[in-house]
Parts: structure tokens; C-alpha cells; sequence
């Protein structure tokens, strides 16, 4: 696990840059849902070209980036990692632009705290945003993956009185998951 001061000094760097950014992959999806171990730590940010270069100047030493594959990634519209050296733990960047629905889940983004991550309460994307990104992840892996689908249904059963279906409705079929996510609450 990482310890909260890699997470913070990541989170110094994101806000000395300007660049909003959400908690989301396994990390979001065992806050609102089911526990489980993970590897690494997704972040979904505003990286763009004309930004990523005072984020990387405000990373610190005790992070390894290859300047020139993050930039190959923000080009392409795909993620890239940083490790944090000392505790070589990873964490994945995905610029918000290259998803449907990335700066909407930037924007209602909330705070929580007590995450383990940081003392500071940390920005994640919401339960229906979390629980729309795995339907699409599934989805995008032929719908075969047993973890993902675990999930899914964890966030469903833990928040299945306060989710907004309306924005699940209309987002599911925004990203092409509107039969998924018919099915993921029928079970």
C-alpha cells in the first residue's frame, strides 16, 4: 500500500499545476463498494499538452516519470505512470479528454476523507461515475472479466438507495453500456 505521503506529495504537484483530478479505478470502486487489494492507483486529471509540463517540473525527485512517453500518452489520448521510488508503488494518469464522460466525472468529483491515501480529504469520482468507467472497462475487456463484474456489484449493493439513475441512464447510453447496466441491477 501506499503511504499517505506519496499520495500527498502527487496531490501538491496536481494542485501547484493547476490540474484538477479524481481517485477512480479500484480505488473509488472499494469506496463505494466492495474491498479489495490493488496495485496501483488510478487518477483520472486534466493533463493536457499545455499542462503537463509544470506538473512534471513540480514532481518530485522522489517520482519516475519518462517525460517523453507521458507526453506520447497525452498526445494519443491515453494513460501513462508515474512510480513513486521509495515505496515503488504506480500510479496510473488518465487524461480526462480521452473518455466520454472524463471531464464530467472531473467535475462531480466529491471530497472524501479517511480513504487511506491521505490525512487530507482526496477528490474521487462519484459512485454512478465509478460504477459507469467499470461498466465500461468490462465492457471493453469482452465482458469476461470476473473482478470488474465483483465491482460492479459491490457499488451497486452498498449504494443501490442513493445512486442517480437518471445520470445512469442517460451516461450508460452516452458510453454504449445501457444493456450492462440494465443487467448489473437485475442481479
Amino acid at each position: 500500500m501506499p503511504t499517505s505521503n506519496a499520495f500527498d506529495e502527487l496531490r501538491i504537484a496536481f494542485q501547484q499545476a493547476g490540474i484538477e483530478y479524481a481517485v477512480g479505478g479500484s480505488w473509488a470502486s472499494t469506496a463505494f463498494g466492495d474491498p479489495r487489494f490493488t496495485n496501483d492507483i488510478d487518477i483520472l486529471a486534466s493533463l493536457t499538452m499545455g499542462n503537463l509540463d509544470a506538473f512534471l517540473q513540480r514532481l518530485p525527485a522522489t517520482f519516475y516519470v519518462d517525460p517523453d512517453e507521458a507526453r506520447k500518452a497525452i498526445q494519443n489520448g491515453r494513460p501513462f505512470n508515474l512510480i513513486h521510488m521509495p515505496t515503488v508503488f504506480k500510479f496510473d494518469l488518465f487524461p480526462a479528454d480521452a473518455f466520454p464522460l472524463g471531464q464530467v466525472e472531473l467535475e462531480r468529483a466529491v471530497s472524501l476523507s479517511d480513504t487511506g491515501l491521505s490525512k487530507q480529504p482526496t477528490r474521487f469520482v462519484t459512485p454512478e461515475d465509478i460504477l459507469l468507467a467499470k461498466l465500461h472497462w468490462f465492457k471493453t475487456g469482452g465482458e469476461v472479466s470476473e473482478v470488474q463484474w465483483r465491482d460492479i456489484q459491490g457499488i451497486i449493493r452498498t449504494n443501490n438507495n442513493n445512486l442517480d439513475f437518471a445520470y445512469l441512464q442517460e451516461s450508460a447510453a452516452k458510453i454504449g453500456v445501457t444493456g450492462l447496466l440494465e443487467k448489473a441491477f437485475q442481479l
